[in-house]
């Protein structure tokens, strides 16, 4: 077999124009697109990373922001309880003035009365002024008629005897809280913090609730009660009032 020299050359020259038409019109505009696949996936990529930082920016925004209002939540709440404690206070001050300028007032009344009218004008005199009183705390805002109150209902029992206080607390005495109004959750769950391991009790305690406290906390059952609120503070002035002028 003879090897034909022109034939081989015209298969070179179909081979290289075949392979310059496929880098020409196959190869290149491929690699073309790949590149632009690559660019757009990077772009894509970028974009997502960009996603990504700006949410975890928004995301610590977000807590910073909600530190801040709940630092200024906490902030408000105290000074709203200052001011309610001082409000209280004031008006605790100017509920005993009011007591004793009337007081004061009858007994320079009854000097020039008969005995029996001068007890009697003493012991009137004695009740507008607790009456009196009464109508000024009742003005005490809604939040300061519990606040406070249940760190002094622990201290009542604290400071009872052991007698007493077991008499108090039994477990089937009837034992329950007594409010001036009804007790919110955050409310009952600071008197059950305040008082819980000091009363033998299963589940939380009963509440009743009684307007003549004005604002306390008190314990009752049947064999006592622990006074604690602004109603028994005023019960207690008139009793001194009246036994100072018996005295």
């Amino acid at each position: 077999m003879q090897f034909d020299w022109w034939t081989f050359a015209i298969q070179l020259v179909n081979i290289a124009v075949l392979g310059w038409l496929l880098a020409r019109f196959l190869f290149r505009p491929v690699a073309h697109i790949i590149a632009e696949r690559k660019a757009e996936t990077a772009r894509v990529l970028e974009k997502a990373e960009d996603a990504r930082r700006a949410a975890l920016e928004a995301e610590g925004a977000a807590e910073a922001e909600r530190d801040r209002i709940v630092a200024e939540r906490l902030e408000l709440i105290e000074k709203a309880r200052a001011d309610a404690d001082a409000q209280k206070a004031a008006l605790i001050d100017k509920a005993r003035n009011e007591a004793a300028a009337i007081l004061e007032k009858a007994k320079s009344e009854a000097e020039h009365a008969t005995e029996e009218e001068r007890v009697r004008q003493l012991r009137r005199a004695t009740d507008l002024a607790v009456a009196m009183a009464g109508r000024l705390l009742a003005d005490l805002p809604v939040d300061a008629r519990v606040a406070g109150y249940a760190e002094r209902l622990a201290g009542a029992i604290d400071a009872l005897d052991a007698g007493e206080r077991t008499a108090i607390l039994e477990n089937d005495g009837g034992l329950h809280l007594v409010a001036p109004r009804m007790l919110s959750e955050e409310e009952r769950a600071a008197v059950d913090a305040a008082i819980g391991q000091r009363v033998p009790h299963d589940g939380p305690l009963p509440v009743e609730t009684d307007e003549t406290l004005i604002a306390g906390l008190e314990l009752r059952s049947r064999h006592g009660a622990i006074r604690n609120s602004l109603g028994a503070d005023l019960e207690r002035m008139a009793k001194a009032l009246n036994d100072n002028e018996k005295g």
